[in-house]
């Protein structure tokens, strides 16, 4: 998922010259992209009520790998489009469903093993600037920094980039391959040997009832939820805890996405003006913090409560983005500081986020879905806006982080507030009584 989810991401400026078109219009790609991925994450919220789930990710998974091996060979940019359209339905419906599935499985206990499975996403990552970066051109565009910018002009006695292209892409498609394999044996030889008459049906039919009731076990956990528990109550704090994590993880989304996609694009229109190769290696220092960061993340959360994780990450997304808004596009080593410091701030977010809400609802595949589609609303938003002007004003980049950090950090505010401390406050004070 990590590799096929951010293989384009290098690619803007060298599909904006193969196919002589503006790297707005091609940067829309990626709103294609995760335009589809609401609909997968919608698909996996839906799916979940008539399909085995790993059916549906062997679907999800299939959809994700296949585009890959005839991307290079696209000679329109509405052909892009669709083919990106493909990756992004099976990108959000695998997101959506594993975070359900993780915690379906280990519950209280899930924290680490979501952490596990992000860090295999941002391992995956790292693969296409590593993969793609020989098959980049090294020239640098002399005209970057200038108010007008005319990219196809360089190359357009070049031979078609998709020459260059076919083999990264085929090398791509056949490592997400694996994934298949690995699922298609995992069906055969553990799924179907142990689903019961008895466990199929629940999971076709009962899983409704199944999770009402654990629910409502786990929101007996607090005092605060116990008084609700009886009353109408409950269903309104169900629903302000999803909005409220929506608000997070959406807008954080947003962040990450944005930052990864358009990274290369701000190394190169910036005043450093790295050539495409460089910048792909910009992106591939984020996706080494990232990477680093959920590695780390697996045995901190073990010892340090989510919401510490959480603030800790905040911070070092805001020092990263002033970072880059200063420093980062007039030198290159402020640039790979940046790029390194917002992989980590970014690298245990979503995985924390999830580890402190369990803790009060229970995550079902709907609910994850729900949250994944909201996510993707933003993300979907941020290409349309940062794509338009990063030719010109690279910064947008950080504005919308900026913006996405307050948003995430008011909504983690009261949601902490609502759960936590709330709860803190009335056991204190049922406890006073007792005494």
């Amino acid at each position: 998922m990590g590799l096929a989810n951010s293989f384009l991401n290098p690619t803007v400026l060298d599909f904006s010259h193969k196919l002589n078109e503006s790297v707005d219009s091609v940067a829309i790609v990626f709103t294609v992209l995760t335009a589809a991925y609401l609909v997968g994450a919608l698909f996996t919220g839906i799916a979940s009520l008539y399909i085995p789930r790993p059916v549906s990710v062997l679907l999800v998974l299939s959809l994700m790998t296949i585009p890959l091996f005839t991307i290079p060979y696209t000679e329109s940019l509405m052909m892009l489009y669709v083919h990106a359209a493909i990756v992004g339905f099976g990108v959000g419906g695998l997101d959506a469903s594993q975070a359900a599935w993780i915690i379906d499985i280990w519950r209280h206990e899930a924290a680490p093993f979501i952490l596990s499975l992000h860090f295999a996403a941002s391992v995956g990552s790292l693969i296409p600037p590593l993969i793609l970066g020989p098959y980049l051109t090294e020239e640098e565009d002399k005209a970057c920094n200038e108010t007008t910018i005319t990219i196809s002009t360089s190359t357009s006695t070049e031979l078609p980039y998709e020459s260059k292209l076919q083999v990264p892409f085929t090398i791509g498609a056949s490592i997400t391959c694996i994934s298949i394999v690995i699922q298609v044996f995992m069906y055969i030889s553990v799924f179907r040997q142990n689903k019961s008459a008895s466990s199929n049906q629940n999971t076709k039919n009962g899983e409704k009832n199944e999770v009402e009731e654990v629910e409502m076990e786990e929101s007996s956990k607090d005092a605060s939820t116990a008084t609700e528990a009886a009353s109408s109550s409950g269903l309104v704090r169900t629903i302000m805890l999803v909005v409220l994590c929506c608000c997070v993880i959406g807008f954080y989304q947003g962040l990450e996405l944005c930052t990864a996609q358009f990274i290369p694009t701000f190394a190169h229109f910036s005043k450093v003006c790295l050539s495409e190769k460089e910048s792909a290696r910009i992106a591939f220092g984020l996706q080494m913090g990232f990477a680093s960061g959920r590695l780390g993340g697996i045995f901190l959360v073990l010892k340090i409560a989510p919401h510490f994780i959480l603030a800790g990450n905040f911070l070092l997304l805001l020092i990263s983005n002033i970072i880059l808004l200063v420093w980062g596009g007039s030198n290159v080593t402020w640039l790979w500081i940046g790029s390194v410091v917002i992989g980590l701030g970014m690298s245990t977010v979503y995985a924390a986020v999830y580890a402190f809400v369990e803790k009060y609802l229970f995550v079902t595949d709907r609910i994850a879905s729900t949250v994944a589609v909201c996510g993707g609303l933003v993300s979907a938003i941020y290409p349309i806006v940062v794509g338009k002007s990063v030719e010109h004003n690279p910064e947008v980049l950080t504005y919308v982080n900026f913006l996405s950090l307050f948003v995430c950090g008011v909504a983690f505010s009261i949601l902490f507030y609502v759960t936590h401390i709330r709860a803190s406050r009335i056991r204190k004070s049922e406890n006073e009584k007792m005494q």
